[in-house]
């Protein structure tokens, strides 16, 4: 009959320590990361009544047989901090606390603190890789803590483009110096009394040195110097723009023209051969080659069909604008010649004057793809561009005009030449000035990025991750951590996304598992276990009373 009331006793004490795990996890439903317990039982041993088999086994109660953590997945809430972490699957934080103890979480509640190290509210502080001054990530743990150091600067080494040039550009913009390139020699011949001629475009016609002028202008000005040096004789002077060519006929139809260009110093700016065209017929026209024309540094609008600026940095991380001018510059049979400059203006440059630093060319196919880039030209001595301030000079800069660009997902594929406004799409180049860490993120793989000033991101370290072969079997020590035991077995340390490890939501942190609605029924169940081995101590000490009345 005692051991009913033994019996009885256990089953209170069992059903209060479910009590207790019940009021252990709704006490924690709002606790984050926290993972919920749940209570089994085993029964006592058994006495046997008469015989050694198990048919005649009287049960001794009951006993609390474990109480095991349930590490199911949390829900997960968005938070507004960027270090907040939640996991998605298995997992956990490694932490280390002041005496350098090691530790497990599912809380991702980390902030940094005044010295950069990431930390929890209890200040154990986080557990990672670090990154090297180039963002590499590094193979061994350690606190994870904020390099405040700023960037160094990157000088420009390349400039990527991807843009349209007007097929339809006209060749245009001619800038014509007394004595170097303003003299057109001819030769009449009347009735075979040949008369040379040479008139200047400046002093004969009035055309201003140093100003950039159109086709249209130009042919007009030859046409009437011509006619101001040989009077009587008419000449028909013709500008094609859309082919940039220069057409010269005499329109007596007596008088034979001959064009000197051998000794005409204009011949390479209009586009004519060097080589004299030989005796004409009156009426006959002679036409230029496709016209060369000159880019000039003084009249850059002017003298090109397009232009844009792109924003370079030296070594000292001084930016500097860099204009690049683009002159159609040839027209042929088998596709478009482009000619390109790189401007500097004299504020930004060692000389202090505006100069083209470096220059190239560019073919297109007839399709308006484009063919080839000639290789850079450096107009400086010291093979690369000299910007002012003190940087390192001869800095070279390479410019990709789409030859070596690989298509992306948009379709770009560097610079074209259709029927289409002259405009750019887009355009790179990969220098930076210094930057100083504006702000944070971590990412799905754990890693923490750094925001910079200057508009770089760069990993700072990647967060540790550690899994158990058996996870129940940790020791909870308060504070939401874990500590290693036997019964877990060694820790193995990773990063998201490999080895079975989850994945790291940042601006997030991981739920409570508490079910409140399974809780309650737990706790009625646990409460009517509790009231029927109550009644049963009740019930056993009444039995136990009239056995001691029956001496009366």
């Amino acid at each position: 009959m005692l051991s009913s009331l033994f019996s009885g006793t256990s089953g209170v004490k069992a059903n209060m320590n479910s009590m207790s795990v019940i009021g252990n996890n709704l006490s924690n439903m709002n606790t984050i990361g926290f993972k919920g317990s749940r209570v089994s039982f085993n029964d006592l041993m058994s006495q046997n009544l008469s015989s050694l088999s198990g048919s005649n086994q009287l049960g001794l109660g009951v006993m609390t047989g474990s109480i095991d953590p349930v590490f199911s997945q949390g829900g997960v809430e968005s938070t507004s901090s960027a270090t907040d972490m939640a996991i998605e699957g298995d997992g956990f934080f490694v932490v280390k606390n002041g005496a350098g103890s090691t530790y497990y979480t599912r809380a991702g509640q980390f902030s940094f603190d005044k010295s950069g190290l990431l930390v929890d509210p209890s200040q154990n502080v986080l557990q990672g890789y670090l990154a090297d001054s180039a963002g590499n990530i590094g193979s061994a743990t350690s606190d994870i803590q904020l390099d405040f150091a700023p960037v160094q600067p990157r000088s420009s080494t390349a400039i990527d483009m991807v843009a349209n040039l007007d097929s339809n550009s006209d060749v245009s913009g001619f800038v014509f110096e007394l004595g170097v390139n303003d003299t057109i020699d001819i030769t009449l011949d009347p009735l075979g009394a040949a008369t040379q001629y040479s008139a200047s475009l400046i002093t004969d016609d009035g055309l201003v040195e140093g100003q950039a002028y159109t086709g249209e202008e130009v042919a007009a000005a030859i046409k009437t110097a011509l006619e101001a040096k040989a009077p009587g004789t008419k000449f028909s002077v013709a500008y094609t723009p859309i082919t940039g060519t220069f057409n010269i006929t005499s329109d007596t139809t007596n008088v034979d023209l001959e064009l000197n260009w051998s000794t005409s110093n204009i011949a390479d700016t209009l586009g004519f051969t060097a080589v004299d065209s030989g005796l004409i017929a009156g009426g006959v026209m002679d036409s230029s080659d496709v016209t060369a024309g000159n880019f000039d540094v003084g009249n850059p609008v002017q003298t090109s069909n397009f232009s844009t600026a792109v924003t370079v940095y030296d070594s000292l991380g001084n930016p500097h604008q860099v204009s690049v001018y683009f002159r159609k510059s040839d027209i042929a049979a088998t596709g478009n010649t482009w000619e390109w400059f790189a401007v500097v203006e004299g504020e930004d440059s060692t000389n202090a004057v505006t100069e083209i630093q470096a220059q190239g060319t560019l073919d297109f196919s007839t399709g308006g793809a484009l063919n080839s880039e000639s290789a850079i030209t450096y107009n400086t001595t010291s093979g690369g561009f000299e910007f002012a301030g003190g940087p390192t000079q001869g800095q070279v800069i390479s410019f990709d005009f789409g030859n070596s660009i690989t298509e992306g997902s948009d379709g770009l594929t560097g610079v074209t030449q259709y029927s289409e406004d002259s405009f750019v799409f887009q355009q790179n180049q990969d220098g930076y000035p210094v930057g100083t860490l504006q702000r944070t993120f971590v990412d799905k793989d754990g890693v923490v990025m750094g925001i910079y000033s200057n508009g770089i991101s760069r990993a700072l370290a990647q967060v540790a991750m550690a899994d158990f072969t058996n996870a129940q079997g940790l020791e909870k020590v308060g504070g939401n951590l874990f500590a290693e035991s036997n019964s877990s077995g060694t820790a193995l340390v990773g990063t998201a996304s490999t080895g079975g490890l989850g994945l790291i939501h940042s601006s997030s942190l991981e739920l409570s598992t508490v079910d409140i609605a399974e809780e309650f029924v737990k706790m009625i169940t646990a409460q009517r276990g509790f009231q029927a081995n109550s009644r049963v101590i009740t019930t056993t000490d009444e039995i136990l009373n009239e056995l001691v009345n029956l001496k009366r």
